[in-house]
């Protein structure tokens, strides 16, 4: 399950059964060249003027003789690169793939904020020394962290292998990186067993999606909330719809009036949010109970 999942679901939910022409590149496309080929082009609806998409690449037409089409690359805001031959060329696109791409990861940072209740669980680790009282955090950042869960140490007695719990340690942030490198430091109160590896669980945004192949498991949600960032991103960039509607200028092939009466997409809208809603506070109530925050006594964080 990729990212390119998530995409296809919230064109789908926002398209609601609208068709989109699609064709296909006849050849590969480098990252610069300026002209595809592409498989019935000439009996299509890419004329000059009109965008087109290929991947996550969006391209502004200037030209079109028989299967080629001359372009320009990276249109708005989108980034150039190479095409297989094969890949699907989306004919003016309501909403180009690089938006939804954009509108997820937006997604994916409004449900990281602590009132939202969606994070995932990371791990990091170092050895206790009895003659040191605050660690630095290697190869974290301020923004890494939301907060500590639990500082545990590993039991040198095999028999059981336990990792008891610290109970008394506190997260300083902005600390000088001569003498803690990340700017993070962990003030350990209560002892380890020295020599043994201490582990630190904390909570951190969700990993933002870079290319359409990621994995959904790779932005730390949990699969039973997977569905939460089509629902945002559709919110997202149908909230646009209501705008367009009052541009003054003509627009191409409108529906009639009776087939979106007014407030529709109000109303759309509003279904869509009050789902997204309800489904948010189902999962951050399921990652309370598995994460309970009383695990967290004695510990503070400024």
């Amino acid at each position: 399950m990729t990212a390119q999942g998530w995409i296809d679901q919230t064109r789908d939910m926002i398209l609601s059964g609208y068709v989109e022409e699609l064709l296909q590149l006849a050849s590969e496309a480098d990252a610069s060249g300026t002209t595809l080929s592409v498989t019935g082009a000439a009996n299509s609806g890419i004329v000059t003027g009109v965008v087109i998409e290929v991947d996550l690449e969006a391209m502004y037409v200037t030209g079109v003789s028989g299967t080629d089409v001359s372009v320009i690359r990276a249109y708005g805001g989108s980034t150039a690169a190479t095409h297989t031959a094969g890949s699907i060329v989306r004919v003016s696109p309501k909403f180009p793939a690089y938006r939804i791409m954009d509108a997820l990861n937006d997604d994916l940072r409004d449900l990281s904020t602590p009132d939202n209740g969606i994070f995932q669980m990371k791990t990091t680790s170092f050895t206790y020394n009895a003659s040191q009282d605050g660690y630095n955090l290697a190869g974290l950042t301020s923004e890494d962290v939301q907060s500590i869960y639990s500082v545990t140490y590993a039991d040198p007695i095999p028999v059981e292998a336990r990792e008891p719990e610290i109970n008394s340690w506190k997260l300083k942030r902005n600390r000088d990186t001569s003498a803690f490198a990340s700017g993070l430091a962990l003030v350990l109160y209560g002892p380890g067993w020295p020599g043994k590896k201490v582990t630190v669980s904390y909570k951190s945004p969700l990993t933002l999606i870079t290319a359409t192949t990621d994995a959904k498991s790779a932005t730390g949600l949990q699969s039973t909330a997977y569905d939460l960032l089509p629902l945002g991103a559709a919110l997202s960039l149908m909230s646009t719809a209501p705008i367009r509607r009052e541009f003054l200028d003509a627009q191409g092939m409108p529906r009639r009036a009776e087939e979106v009466p007014p407030g529709a997409i109000s109303a759309s809208l509003r279904d869509l949010r009050v789902r997204r809603e309800a489904r948010l506070s189902s999962e951050a109530a399921r990652l309370a109970a598995m994460y309970p925050s009383n695990w967290q006594r004695n510990a503070t964080a400024n």
